[in-house]
């Protein structure tokens, strides 16, 4: 793919297990950390005592703290309504809020089309908490849940809440769902359907530490870790998260000053079809196709990747057929030295389900953003049935640089979903940014919030980041809080001279009152000329506005000196003409001396040629009409010169930016992007909004354990598999697993519909029904009833045996 054709990701957000946002995410990543915790004595003590007891519990949650609470007020939601409303949905809606402000965009003033591609898991609120009480279910009504829960309303609710205008889809593909969606967002973005797009997927399985119920053969780990393409792989845990990209065509992204994380350089999707063991089973075949696919439309040689962020499953058959795919998919390039670095997030954060693939994503981003490798955790011995020891590729086991490359930093990205439908991305290191213009000798930085609350924390967040953040010019910073935030009904701003008194001031807002109805303005123009060496150098529109308006009077503002009238005259109208580019319209003006002049053409009583041929011939205006009332008088020249200013003058700059800020503070919609053009200012990383959140939760009425169900004894109508009792046991078994009324002894189980997760789960009860250990890949290797009862009753068999050989050793001891 053609750099014409590379996808710029330019913002990112997300909640995490151990992560409440994509920085400490990235924290945890570096640091090796796994958020899979233990329970605490007292989330211990709210677990029934029968789950506690089963020796197959484990106490391990990976969850993400407050999925029962949501800033409802900020997007405009009742209490009933929050309650109702699937908290996935809601989680993704802050999200996406986050990554826009990430991006450094307020939706509303972005000048095109914003797309929405968006997945969540399975409504586990709806099932276990809502439906069960019929009163609530009564009092919304059908159409009240099904517009709070269905996913078919994830992506819409999105672009409703966020007045977003692009394509609007929900993509539900499993795990793989988010890099499925980022493949139809670059189409989107690449067919000029969109010019940005939203990405992402949240999975809300475990809001409250519980633990979970191990399963022999099953997919869960034993003990709460995942170890990916290691020897002891046994599974993963659950995990919950969520997570967003924004992506622009590189071109606009670049064009627009916007802070890179990587670039897209292809991707590709496909799905396994029919040839595997099972539905639920990864297809090795599936993976070459969809891997080969993706290094063809990015046109990208495999060799020049060093890493890829594998969707290490953390089971020994799926880890192994992710290997394989790999090495063949990847060629022979691996075998002329290049060599690839593979990991997993799984362990880091356990399997996110929906989730999973932007986790993925979002981490080799970070890790191609910062150049860094973050380690696979718990990885000690490789796979024995993967050729890791001894292939091209090599599992990063800890942190490290990212490996020496030629050309650009190069990564990719694997997500499978349950189902077959497998997504490769390739990602690309972005271009280094264009240098930062000067810093002029004053910043105005905005900040802006729903309530009064919530406008100290901003601040407080803003000024916070100032400390961490120096690197970061302040002419960004403060022109980034200003087009990159919605402008909210409370508000504050800070003018500055250097990131310290910035923050200084930053840290002193209180919780403010929100803005009154548009305040009316009137301006002041006094006798003398404002300083305009000093302002066109801060501000290059304002030189651009001089030259014209001197051309208009047909004058020259140097000929006569700095003093003349006709340089405060030019000098007035072009600070006149860019206050109205940035919004401000007054309602009256009046002025003393050359200042008059100024004023009889901004209030329309002088052409602005009448004006040029009144100060050559020193000529005067005419009388101005009866002053109206107004709100605030701005004087638009040095402050000492007129008796009504509103903070301080606008005739420099500091005075200038003062009185813009205090408009904007009392309703007036500043057009920030009009004071800054012809500046070269880039939008820089900020904090985003701190919402306020409160709990909407819907208690579930009981709490379902989480033990298996018990083998069924066989129905008395059910037509016997064979003539003996074990062999009907084991047939009643899956009879009522499958829902069949018949199954032959030789009857293939994954023929009738079987799949691994089911057969896991079925020798899980036969293994308790008769006390005896049942491997699911031996079952699957002869998947029928009679080699089921072999495997049995040899076991029961060989069990009697060692009975009876005990029996008699304790009576020869006797």
């Amino acid at each position: 793919m053609s750099s014409e054709m590379d996808i710029a990701v330019v913002g990112m957000s997300g909640r995490f297990p151990g992560a409440a946002n994509v920085a400490e995410f990235w924290e945890l990543l570096r640091n090796g950390v796994d958020a899979g915790r233990e329970l605490t004595a007292a989330e211990l003590d709210a677990v029934p005592a029968e789950e506690r007891a089963d020796p197959a519990y484990v106490p391990v949650w990976s969850g993400i703290e407050g999925a029962d609470r949501f800033d409802a007020q900020f997007f405009g939601y009742s209490p009933t309504d929050a309650t109702l409303i699937d908290p996935q949905h809601r989680i993704l809606l802050e999200c996406a809020w986050e990554a826009l402000e990430d991006a450094g965009y307020d939706s509303r003033r972005f000048p095109g089309d914003i797309a929405v591609y968006a997945g969540c898991g399975l409504n586990q609120y709806l099932l276990y908490h809502l439906l069960p009480q019929q009163e609530l279910v009564d009092s919304a009504g059908r159409l009240g849940m099904a517009v709070a829960s269905d996913k078919d309303n994830l992506a819409t609710r999105i672009s409703y809440k966020l007045d977003l205008t692009g394509p609007s889809m929900t993509v539900q593909t499993n795990c793989s769902s988010a890099l499925v969606g980022l493949h139809h967002a670059i189409s989107s973005l690449l067919d000029y359907q969109c010019d940005m797009a939203i990405v992402g997927a949240v999975s809300v399985k475990n809001p409250v530490p519980r633990g979970y119920r191990h399963e022999a053969d099953g997919i869960n780990s034993p003990d709460g870790r995942c170890r990916a393409f290691d020897a002891e792989a046994a599974g993963y845990h659950l995990g919950d998260g969520a997570g967003v990209v924004v992506l622009r065509r590189r071109e606009d992204a670049e064009d627009a000053g916007d802070r890179i994380y990587a670039l897209v350089k292809g991707s590709a999707v496909n799905n396994d079809g029919a040839g595997k063991v099972s539905f639920v089973a990864p297809g090795r075949s599936g993976q070459v196709r969809v891997i080969r696919r993706a290094l063809r439309v990015a046109d990208v040689e495999a060799g020049s990747i060093q890493y890829v962020e594998a969707n290490g499953s953390g089971t020994l058959m799926g880890d192994s057929i992710e290997v394989s795919a790999l090495e063949e998919a990847y060629g022979a390039a691996g075998a002329s030295g290049a060599g690839w670095v593979i990991g997993s997030v799984k362990p880091n954060v356990g399997n996110l389900d929906t989730a999973s693939g932007v986790t993925s994503l979002i981490k080799a981003v970070l890790a191609i953003h910062h150049g860094e490798l973050p380690p696979s955790i718990h990885f000690r011995k490789p796979n024995p049935q993967t050729s890791l020891d001894r292939g091209p590729f090599r599992v990063n086991d800890m942190l490290r640089d990212w490996p020496e490359a030629t050309g650009p930093r190069r990564a990719a990205v694997s997500s499978f979903g349950v189902g077959g439908t497998n997504a490769h991305v390739i990602l690309e290191q972005a271009p280094p940014p264009a240098p930062p213009g000067p810093n002029p000798p004053a910043v105005l930085l905005a900040v802006s919030a729903a309530g009064g609350e919530a406008l100290a924390a901003a601040a407080g967040r803003l000024a916070e980041h100032l400390g961490r953040h120096p690197e970061q010019a302040l002419a960004d910073v403060a022109y980034t809080s200003q087009v990159g935030r919605r402008a909210l009904r409370h508000r504050a701003f800070v003018v500055a001279t250097d990131a310290g008194e910035a923050a200084r001031a930053l840290s002193a807002v209180g919780a403010g009152g929100a803005s009154p109805e548009t305040a009316t303005v009137a301006y002041a123009f006094p006798a003398t000329c404002p300083d305009l060496a000093a302002l066109c150098d801060a501000l290059p529109r304002l030189r651009a506005e001089v030259d014209r308006v001197a051309g208009e009077l047909g004058v020259d503002p140097a000929a006569g000196g700095a003093g003349s009238d006709a340089a405060t005259v030019t000098g007035q109208l072009a600070l006149a003409r860019l206050l109205g580019a940035c919004g401000v319209s007054p309602v009256a003006a009046h002025g003393e001396g050359p200042g008059a002049v100024t004023a009889a053409v901004v209030d329309g009583r002088w052409t602005v040629a009448e004006a040029g041929r009144a100060l050559r011939a020193g000529g005067h205006p005419p009388a101005p009409p009866a002053p109206a009332e107004a709100d605030l008088t701005l004087a638009v020249g040095p402050a000492e010169a007129s008796t009504l200013a509103l903070t301080d003058d606008a005739g420099s700059l500091r005075g200038l930016l003062g009185a813009l800020g205090e408009l904007w503070c009392r309703g007036v919609e500043v057009d920030w992007a009009a004071l800054h053009e012809g500046a070269s200012r880039r939008r820089v990383g900020l904090p985003t909004y701190p919402f306020q959140r409160s709990r909407h939760w819907v208690d579930p009425v009981a709490v379902a354990p989480v033990t298996g169900p018990t083998p069924a004894a066989p129905a008395a109508d059910a037509q016997p598999a064979a003539g003996s009792v074990l062999e009907e046991a084991v047939a009643a078994v899956w009879r009522r697993r499958l829902g069949v009324d018949r199954i032959g002894l030789h009857d293939s189980l994954l023929m009738l519909g079987a799949d691994s997760l089911s057969a896991a789960r079925t020798l899980r009860d036969l293994a308790q029904a008769f006390h005896v250990d049942l491997q699911l890949g031996v079952f699957l290797q002869t998947p029928t009833v009679a080699a089921l009862v072999e495997v049995i009753d040899g076991k029961l068999r060989e069990a009697q045996e060692i009975r009876a050989a005990l029996a008699a050793v304790t009576e020869e001891g006797a």
